[in-house]
């Protein structure tokens, strides 16, 4: 526990020393955000405010880690994995910056690159981390095998894929107000650190905790009127160390619950999409969900309370049913 609280302490120190040092590099180099201007008019004044912040709080994660963690195959595994995925939000931001619009890379390059790293988290997971090819079920007591061999270890691939993919993109989509994303992330990091605890994983628990130690320092800078955004580089790296965290802690079926505002924000979308497609019409004043609340007249911050307050209740919940049905069988 102790090396848990001291890793999000080192984290939490490095971001907010490092920030602000770093933001006045942003600006210096012009790399501020593009603002979409279908979206919510009080939105526009945030143009220009730089972007790419994710990489100081990666900064902040590092260095806790150099500080308390262990070298071995689950903390160089998961590093690698949040590495590959936040290098590839890294760049579809920089895409942004240098093309001076909105719209980064493409939705089927960014999920091939995507495939790419789940590939490789599949491989290093099962051969050097030892994670086996099972999914359980925790709430009708089942274990499905996905495996051995090739068609077993391609299934496998499929819910990696599955889970790291739906993750990133989830927790990048809710990253449209300031702190919704980083604060969302550190409470839904805050049951894992805690169900990786109770698992006796303490590599994982002392990543997920100077993760959240990282998020909070990223929100001293973050927070409204946020100085500086995190890009898809930060949104990214926290879907990773979710994603990362799960698949270690083999509660992959729990992460839809733990990380419930991230699922609802991405269901908006999809239902938004599907049902103009189908009939023309919308459901939402504008998706994700975050946005047609601004519109129905919430002011920004109320929103992110709220929405905080809603991620809260469903980590609690995921904790919840975590210790019910996984630990208090294997206890």
């Amino acid at each position: 526990m102790f090396s848990v609280v001291l890793a999000a302490a080192v984290a939490f120190v490095v971001t907010v020393g490092l920030g602000s040092t770093f933001i006045a590099f942003l600006q210096s180099r012009k790399f501020g955000q593009f603002v979409r201007e279908e979206g919510p008019q009080t939105h526009l004044i945030k143009a220009g405010t730089p972007t790419m912040g994710g990489v100081v709080m990666l900064m902040g994660l590092v260095a806790a880690l150099l500080v308390v963690a262990r070298a071995n195959a689950a903390t160089f595994a998961t590093l690698l994995l949040v590495a590959v995925v936040a290098g590839i939000g890294l760049y579809d931001d920089w895409q942004k910056i240098s093309k001076k619009r909105p719209e980064g890379l493409s939705a089927r390059y960014k999920f091939g690159l995507l495939t790419l790293a789940v590939v490789l988290a599949d491989v290093l997971s099962v051969y050097y981390v030892g994670v086996t090819q099972t999914v359980l079920v925790p709430y009708f007591d089942l274990s499905l095998v996905l495996g051995p061999g090739i068609v077993g270890l391609a299934l496998f691939s499929g819910f990696l894929l599955l889970v790291i993919a739906g993750t990133t993109n989830a927790v990048n989509l809710t990253d449209g107000l300031d702190g919704l994303a980083a604060g969302a992330g550190a409470l839904a990091l805050l049951a894992y650190t805690a169900i990786a605890f109770l698992e006796r994983q303490y590599d994982v628990a002392i990543i997920c905790g100077a993760m959240v130690g990282a998020i909070i320092g990223f929100l001293w800078y973050n927070s409204h009127p946020a100085d500086v955004f995190m890009g898809d580089t930060g949104s990214l790296a926290i879907g990773g160390v979710l994603a990362a965290a799960a698949v270690l802690t083999k509660t992959e079926l729990l992460l839809p619950v733990i990380g419930g505002l991230f699922v609802l924000e991405a269901l908006s979308v999809m239902i938004q999409v599907a049902v103009f497609k189908l009939t023309g019409k919308r459901v939402f004043k504008m998706a994700p969900i975050h946005h047609h609340f601004e519109f129905l007249g919430w002011e920004e911050n109320k929103v992110v309370v709220r929405f905080w307050i809603v991620q809260a209740a469903f980590s609690a919940f995921g904790f919840f049913l975590y210790y019910l049905f996984l630990y208090n069988a294997v206890g």
